[in-house]
């Protein structure tokens, strides 16, 4: 499939962006432990919006993705990396956190606990070139699991907005975690709804033809 522009990747870009430390001399940089909790946001947004369009999915993988091919290529392609993550990656208590987390445990080929992963992790320097990139990896596994198996994908949301002891969300944010000093309680209805007011925005603005597609 050809690769073009789409709203993950603008979206990533812009987060990046707010996110990213610029140093007087040197490239910018987020932290890991920052890149880990932003990744999480887009594996969550790919799903969210990938069930809610999984009927159109020749109109969303270009939207969304910036991905293009012939008929049914996106509905093909989203079933392999869903089944690869259904069968491999994923528990019945793995949160859409956990399962970026031990993405990325391995891909850096780390073998160790979660803890000491953040100890070790957390305050590395990632390029924003590559947290960019990365989150829109994440955005396309995200939407491929929402499109193929939603209610894998509900139930991921649902146990990942479940209320955490109080020490462990504190260890995270001590750990270098861009998350919030308090915990969010939305709903899934209030999320979805939400990610698709702007992603319709971007939809109308910048591919109106696919707009067209998604409200007919």
């Amino acid at each position: 499939m050809e690769n073009l522009a789409g709203y993950a990747r603008v979206l990533a870009q812009a987060r990046v962006k707010q996110n990213q430390r610029k140093p007087f001399l040197g490239k910018a940089y987020l932290k890991f432990g920052q890149c880990l909790a932003l990744w999480s946001y887009f594996f969550s947004l790919g799903g969210v919006l990938g069930a809610k369009y999984a009927d159109k999915l020749d109109a969303f993988g270009p939207a969304f993705l910036g991905v293009r091919g012939e008929p049914y290529a996106v509905e093909r392609f989203f079933t392999e990396v869903a089944r690869n993550i259904s069968n491999h990656s994923l528990s019945q208590s793995t949160t859409l956190f956990d399962y970026v987390v031990a993405d990325s445990m391995k891909r850096l080929g780390y073998l160790g606990d979660t803890v000491d992963f953040f100890q070790k992790f957390g305050m590395e320097k990632i390029k924003a070139e590559t947290a960019t990139e990365v989150a829109w990896q994440y955005a396309e596994n995200g939407a491929a699991l929402g499109a193929v198996y939603p209610e894998e994908l509900r139930k991921m949301f649902e146990r990942s907005h479940e209320a955490v002891p109080n020490e462990n969300w504190e260890r995270a944010r001590a750990a270098g975690l861009d998350i919030p000093q308090e915990q969010d309680r939305l709903s899934y209805k209030e999320v979805e709804d939400g990610e698709n007011e702007v992603f319709m925005t971007y939809c109308r603005e910048c591919c109106p033809d696919l707009y067209a597609v998604f409200t007919e």
